[in-house]
């Protein structure tokens, strides 16, 4: 994600903050596509994902005073859907879920339709073990930082580096 969105993303948040319906408004056309997809990458059902989103969007409001400024928004919107997701499933006992269709590329118009590139990441992370291909989704699909990856999992930063880059080491040699 580039500086430029970030900042958008911090903006949108602020504007929350300071209770503006444009704030909401902006972090939607900003992050709703994103959201939708990780929502439906636990749930496996478009219309649950979307109660979901719209779930996350009112926790969003209600927890905004726990944002703190600057740090990474994007990160914290797509966790705040995650664990809203997770939440859903476990109340409706829909566990039937996997990481691996959230890898679908989220710009992508349909969540059916795969390009050769998410077939690609997806058969690379089926190769990972459970953990590691946790740990990847959480670096670079929602941009966390090893230390935050660390806290979430409750594992130290030094593990948490490591399995990430064992797991990026795998995956270079599975492509070649």
């Amino acid at each position: 994600m580039d500086q430029n969105s970030r900042e958008k993303i911090e903006s949108a948040l602020e504007l929350v903050r300071s209770g503006s319906e444009d704030g909401v408004e902006q972090l939607y056309c900003l992050m709703g596509r994103i959201m939708l997809f990780v929502a439906n990458g636990v749930l496996h059902d478009i219309h649950s994902a979307e109660d979901v989103v719209q779930d996350s969007f009112v926790k969003i409001v209600r927890h905004i005073g726990s944002y703190r400024r600057g740090t990474n928004g994007y990160a914290w919107v797509c966790r705040i859907v995650r664990n809203t997701a997770l939440n859903y499933a476990k109340s409706t006992d829909n566990r039937r879920w996997t990481e691996l269709s959230e890898f679908d590329k989220a710009a992508e118009s349909s969540f059916d339709e795969k390009s050769d590139t998410a077939l690609l990441i997806e058969k690379l992370m089926n190769a990972l073990t459970p953990e590691r291909r946790e740990m990847v989704y959480m670096k670079y699909f929602l941009d966390m930082t090893v230390r935050e990856i660390g806290k979430e999992l409750r594992k130290s930063k030094s593990y948490v580096a490591k399995e990430i880059r064992v797991a990026e080491e795998e995956m270079k040699k599975n492509l070649g």
